[in-house]
């Protein structure tokens, strides 16, 4: 009887999508919150030994991609492969030569796009490599060409509507651009920039897009307006990871250093410490904030907190690499 209630109690409890790496071994779960004993994987798959996995769930489902590294050796600058994963289904390769490190961008509608590459000649000691980012169709498996460079760089900082944000890096300097998936038109956002820029949050309501930028020797948080390109800066520091982190309500956060949580810039509450590592949020979803608490040489733990900093608690597998890759239903 006691398993019944507890089965009903979690009837339209949300779950997460839970990526977990260990070894060469990968897992995918759906953690019910508030369950008392960790779910059982829906599939499990191979990769390069210590990779991590990355994913994204599609919307209005429970099948997620996820690129994962598939060698250890060598080059490892585009290592990694677009996975499918599918309950009661084998794991399924969309792509290779995928950027190391990569996250798939899955847009509302769906659509899946990535970062790939090929190791070019070197220039003056640095390499230049062909860089594209491309639309791969996650039934099909079928790739189609979105954008292309010969660089450093070319991730993908987010989306705005139909439009995908760029950074792009290469020997002429960094840029920001905007490449509408259908028409494959190009605008820049900036012509240039200091080519230290990471952690982009592109907060689609406000039409912004938000990063950490090298200033001398501090760091600063940028905000960068995708309508027209003006720029501020709303917050310095001396840390490297700043994590700039934009909540529903429009409010940014930030990072003031390990063990200190997210701090919001308007005074009003942020997100208080997990731990001694650094808070990277991943979703807001009805009240509940899920993310990353990350220890420097240590494994992640998941954290979920309602926005009035309440713990909410969540299992998930120990001594592995996680990640969250959606927030179901």
């Amino acid at each position: 009887m006691l398993s019944l209630v507890l089965a009903l109690s979690l009837a339209g409890t949300p779950e997460l999508a839970v990526l977990s790496s260990r070894g060469e071994v990968g897992e995918l779960r759906f953690q019910p919150l508030f369950a008392t004993t960790l779910s059982e994987p829906v599939v499990r798959f191979t990769h390069a030994e210590g990779s991590s996995v990355l994913g994204s769930v599609l919307p209005g489902t429970r099948v997620v991609v996820a690129s994962v590294a598939m060698r250890s050796g060598g080059d490892l600058s585009f290592a990694s492969a677009l996975v499918r994963l599918e309950a009661g289904k084998p794991a399924r390769m969309l792509a290779d030569q995928l950027v190391y490190g990569s996250r798939p961008l899955v847009t509302g509608e769906g659509r899946v796009f990535i970062s790939r590459g090929r190791a070019g000649p070197a220039l003056d000691t640095l390499r230049v490599d062909t860089l594209t980012i491309e639309e791969i169709d996650p039934l099909t498996a079928k790739a189609r060409l979105v954008f292309a460079t010969q660089g450093f760089v070319a991730f993908l900082a987010g989306a705005l509507g139909r439009e995908l944000i760029i950074y792009e890096q290469g020997p002429g300097g960094a840029r920001l651009v905007a490449v509408h998936v259908d028409t494959l038109a190009r605008r820049e956002v900036l012509a240039q920039m200091v080519p230290m820029a990471h952690d982009f949050v592109v907060d689609a309501p406000r039409r912004r897009v938000l990063f950490t930028q090298a200033a001398g020797a501090e760091w600063q948080v940028e905000e960068v307006s995708l309508a027209d390109g003006a720029r501020r800066v709303l917050a310095t520091g001396p840390e490297v990871t700043l994590l700039p982190t934009v909540l529903a309500d429009g409010r940014v956060l930030i990072s003031d250093g390990p063990g200190q949580g997210l701090r919001a810039l308007d005074g009003k509450r942020g997100l208080a410490a997990q731990g001694e590592g650094f808070e990277r949020l991943r979703f807001e979803r009805g009240g509940l904030l899920v993310g990353l608490h990350e220890r420097p040489s240590d494994f992640p733990s998941i954290f979920v907190v309602r926005t009035n900093g309440e713990r909410v608690p969540v299992l998930a597998l120990p001594d592995a690499r996680l990640d969250v890759a959606g927030v179901l239903p």
